[in-house]
């Protein structure tokens, strides 16, 4: 009796944060060096759903463009090509990590 394969798509969003530099071109040790990072950090973010996960996403873009509170911020300016085109924890305010941070834990099946 054969047997049917099933095979699983996943989706994976990884990124980090820090430098994994550990040392300079010459082999000298860079840690607790000035401008070396304390921490290096990895994370992945599994998604059953990236189509439903971008719709969401780009909505909540649409709608913080579009509130007055942040006409002045720089990053949500369009010409600033930041925050108006993709969200990123650095450019981004508090408040609008904030909102990121809430559609995804509200977001189904987001495994990190």
């Amino acid at each position: 009796m054969f047997e049917e394969a099933h095979t699983t798509m996943r989706h994976y969003f990884i990124d980090e944060a820090g430098d994994s530099t550990l040392f300079s071109a010459k082999g000298k040790v860079l840690i607790g060096t000035e401008g070396c990072s304390r921490f290096f950090i990895l994370g992945l973010l599994e998604v059953p759903n990236p189509i439903a996960l971008q719709a969401a996403m780009d909505g909540l873009r649409l709608r913080l463009i579009n509130d007055p509170y942040f006409n002045n911020v720089p990053s949500m300016q369009v010409k600033a090509r930041k925050t108006a085109f993709a969200f990123h924890a650095k450019d981004d305010i508090p408040e609008v990590r904030r909102a990121v941070y809430r559609l995804l834990r509200n977001m189904e099946g987001l495994r990190f």
